[in-house]
């Protein structure tokens, strides 16, 4: 089998999960907090289980990292050519209420021993566990979407490219007053003079997922709260940024192409996120 077809596994099980299970049980804190200091969930231990299960065996996988564990897990497979990162259940704070969440995961081939930066992946994706539990995945030449049917993900489309621009933004805009770069609100206020309205849910996987589809930005910059950044590199950033870059689209930190940072030391370390389709890229480029 392959490490997507191991994904897939595991994604239908953390489904089945989310469909049979107790919202309001699967959402209640543990008392601990993850290796990011943010709270627990029941299901984010259950979903991390099922993920580490799924590729830890895998004769093409080296190591794996998990936004759940302190450190890189390594396998027995010395000369295993990939590293496979995750976050096994994106928007936790969201199972309570019954809001679609997801899991993201990214492929990173090791060039001479080493990762050195985004340009090292080969595949990223994401699931989305909604009314339906859709598989978005990377291709040479778009996205393909699979649909979860009786256990089973079928294909539902093919070489998917995103919208060249689109009538939404996603930004949490209850912080705009501690955003650090002023032309974040610049580029904001442009964006209402376009008459763009804003929808925020506040789990990536869902506000990405509909950036995808219907165009547009997804933004959640520096502020005075989080001065290097909210969302996680490895598990958030790096396939984010991946994942548009292969349906057309754009990504940056602020000053950079995501693919472009340098991979971390630590491997939870945190970085702004704007993802763009290509007209409201070339818009921000003109700050």
């Amino acid at each position: 089998m392959s490490i997507l077809d191991n994904i897939k596994v595991a994604c239908c099980q953390i489904s089945n999960l989310l469909t049979s299970g107790n919202c309001l049980q699967l959402g209640s804190k543990i008392s601990v907090n993850n290796s990011c200091g943010d709270e627990v969930k029941k299901l984010d231990v259950l979903s991390n289980d099922i993920m580490k299960e799924a590729l830890l065996n895998h004769p093409d996988i080296r190591a794996i990292g998990s936004e759940e564990d302190e450190d890189i897990i390594y396998t027995e497979n010395k000369d295993g050519k990939y590293f496979v990162s995750f976050d096994p259940l994106d928007g936790s704070s969201n199972i309570k209420f019954n809001i679609s969440v997801g899991t993201i995961f990214c492929v990173f081939e090791y060039i001479d021993g080493q990762i050195e930066s985004g340009r090292n992946i080969v595949m990223a994706g994401y699931a989305i566990y909604g009314f339906n539990t859709l598989l978005v995945t990377t291709t040479d030449n778009g996205l393909d979407i699979y649909l979860l049917n009786n256990n089973r993900f079928e294909k539902i489309s093919e070489g998917y490219r995103m919208p060249i621009s689109g009538n939404i933004y996603a930004i949490n805009e209850s912080n705009k007053y501690r955003w650090l770069d002023n032309r974040i609100q610049k580029y904001v206020d442009l964006l209402i003079n376009d008459k763009k309205t804003v929808r925020w849910i506040g789990c990536m996987v869902t506000d990405v997922h509909r950036t995808l589809i219907k165009g547009g930005l997804f933004a959640y910059p520096l502020d005075s709260k989080s001065p290097n950044g909210r969302l996680r590199l490895i598990y958030e950033a790096y396939p984010m940024a991946y994942i548009f870059q292969c349906a057309g689209g754009y990504s940056s930190n602020e000053n950079k192409n995501i693919l472009d940072i340098k991979f971390p030391e630590d491997i939870h370390s945190r970085t702004s996120v704007m993802l763009f389709s290509k007209k409201e890229y070339e818009q921000f480029c003109t700050f």
